[in-house]
C-alpha cells in the first residue's frame, strides 16, 4: 500500500527544502498588500513582507486568503494517482478559511480516496511541528489512522504566546473592542496573547517591551521540559535576543529556533510582534 500523503498550507512555515525532504505538499496562502497579491513562501518571504509593509502608505491593513477549494481539489486529484490515503493538516479555522476549503474539496473524492482533514487549532511553527511529526510517521509506513492519532496526541502540548504593539489588527479581527483599541493605542499599552483552542485570546497588558519579555519568559519557564521551541519576532530583534539568553540559561543545551513571524501570522498580529512557540515534552 502506498504511504500516506501529507498536505499542509504555507502557514506551517516549512522551508521548500524541508518540505521536499519530508515529502510534504504545501499550498500557499495569498497575502494581499498595497503593492499587490503575493503567494506566501513562493514569491513572498517574511523579509519581503516586512519590507513591503514598511514601504506601504496610508492605513492599509494586509490580509491573508487561504488556499482555495479548487487548489485543494487539484492537489488531491494529483495525489490520487499515487495513494488512496491523504492527511491534510492546516492552520486553525479561527484564523483562516483553509480547513473549510479543504473539507469542501474532499467531498469530490468520497469513495475514491480517504482524505482526513484536520484543524490543527494552531498556527505557524506550532502547525509545522504537527506536520513534521505526521510526515515522519508517514515515511516510516505508519497508517493514516496512526498519523492522525499522533497529531491529535500532540495538539494539547503546543503552546503559543505573543506580544504585539498594533491594536487595530486585533480590533479588525474582533479580538478587542474599538474602545479598547483606541485607549490602548493612546496609552501605549501592548497586549500579551495566547493561541488557545485555535483562537487569539488576550491574556494581560504591559506598558513596555521589557515587561512583555519578562511575561513571555515567565510563561515558558513554567514548562518542566521542552521538546521543541522557537522564538518569532518582527520589529523586536533586541528583545528576541534578550529573551533567548534567558531561555538558554533556564533550558541549558536546548536549541531554540529564531525566526521572523511569517506573513500569514503577521496579518493578525501586526507589523511588530514577538512570541514563543513551545512543544511541551510528552512523557
Amino acid at each position: 500500500m502506498a504511504r500516506v500523503a501529507i498536505v499542509t498550507d504555507s502557514n506551517a512555515y516549512l522551508s521548500p527544502r524541508l518540505a521536499q525532504r519530508l515529502n510534504v505538499h504545501v499550498l500557499p496562502h495569498t497575502i494581499h498588500l498595497p503593492q499587490g497579491a503575493f503567494k506566501e513562501g513562493v514569491d513572498l518571504t517574511p523579509a519581503d513582507y516586512n519590507r513591503l509593509i514598511k514601504e506601504a502608505k496610508g492605513d492599509f491593513m494586509p490580509r491573508a486568503v487561504g488556499p482555495s477549494q479548487d487548489s485543494f481539489g487539484e492537489l488531491y486529484g494529483r495525489l490520487l494517482k499515487q495513494t488512496d490515503q491523504i492527511l491534510s493538516l492546516h492552520v486553525s479555522s479561527h484564523l483562516s478559511g483553509t480547513v473549510e476549503n479543504a473539507r469542501a474539496a474532499r467531498r469530490s473524492y468520497l469513495g475514491r480516496c480517504t482524505i482526513e482533514v484536520l484543524d490543527s487549532f494552531s498556527t505557524t511553527i506550532g502547525l509545522g511541528y504537527l506536520v513534521q511529526t505526521a510526515a515522519v510517521a508517514a515515511a516510516a509506513g505508519r497508517s493514516l489512522e496512526d498519523c492522525v492519532r499522533l497529531v491529535r496526541g500532540l495538539m494539547p502540548h503546543i503552546y503559543l504566546f505573543f506580544l504585539t504593539k498594533h491594536l487595530p489588527y486585533l480590533e479588525r479581527d474582533g479580538r478587542i473592542s474599538p474602545a479598547q483599541s483606541f485607549l490602548g493605542s493612546m496609552l501605549g499599552i501592548m497586549p500579551l496573547l495566547q493561541i488557545e483552542d485555535g483562537d487569539i485570546i488576550p491574556l494581560e497588558k504591559v506598558r513596555t517591551a521589557q515587561q512583555g519579555v519578562d511575561k513571555l519568559f515567565d510563561y515558558v519557564s513554567e514548562f518542566g521540559r521542552l521538546q521543541k521551541a522557537a522564538v518569532l519576532q518582527n520589529g523586536f530583534a533586541k528583545e528576541q535576543q534578550a529573551l533567548l539568553e534567558r531561555l538558554e540559561l533556564t533550558y541549558p543545551g536546548h536549541p531554540f529556533t529564531l525566526l521572523s513571524c511569517n506573513p500569514s501570522l503577521a496579518v493578525h498580529l501586526g507589523p511588530e510582534a514577538i512570541g514563543v512557540v513551545v512543544l511541551e515534552a510528552v512523557s
